[in-house]
């Protein structure tokens, strides 16, 4: 018997399904988790809603003290958009690929970083 959550390889062992994550709907502890992955960052913990690196609070997403210089280093631009709806600020690279929206530009924009390194989705 086959638990949910798990596939049956060819082989006949089961192995546990990923979730597959869009990083366009990635937010708060989980967005700053990816953003610390695409960072090279190996020891990352979510705890209590909170994403920490060596203990101390890891929030790219909402301060601009640490996504700020992700944006700078990655040549990351940013748009705000006047349009109704609810995520009207657009980040894109240079190329105009990997373009993320958000409620605010550091979400946009580190939505748009975690779309450079991993691509539009990430898997649990």
């Amino acid at each position: 018997m086959i638990h949910e959550g798990y596939i049956m390889t060819p082989w006949g062992i089961p192995l546990r399904k990923r979730a597959i994550m869009k990083v366009s709907e990635l937010k708060n502890e989980l967005l700053d988790y990816w953003v610390a992955k695409a960072n090279d960052v190996a020891e990352v913990h979510v705890i209590d809603s909170h994403c920490l690196i060596n203990g101390n609070r890891w929030k790219p997403s909402a301060d601009w003290a640490q996504g700020g210089p992700i944006i700078e280093r990655e040549g990351i631009n940013l748009k705000y958009s006047l349009e109704p709806g609810s995520e009207h600020c657009t980040a894109y690279m240079g190329s105009g690929r990997n373009r993320q929206k958000g409620l605010t530009p550091l979400i946009a924009a580190m939505r748009c970083y975690v779309d450079f390194k991993f691509g539009e989705d990430v898997a649990d």
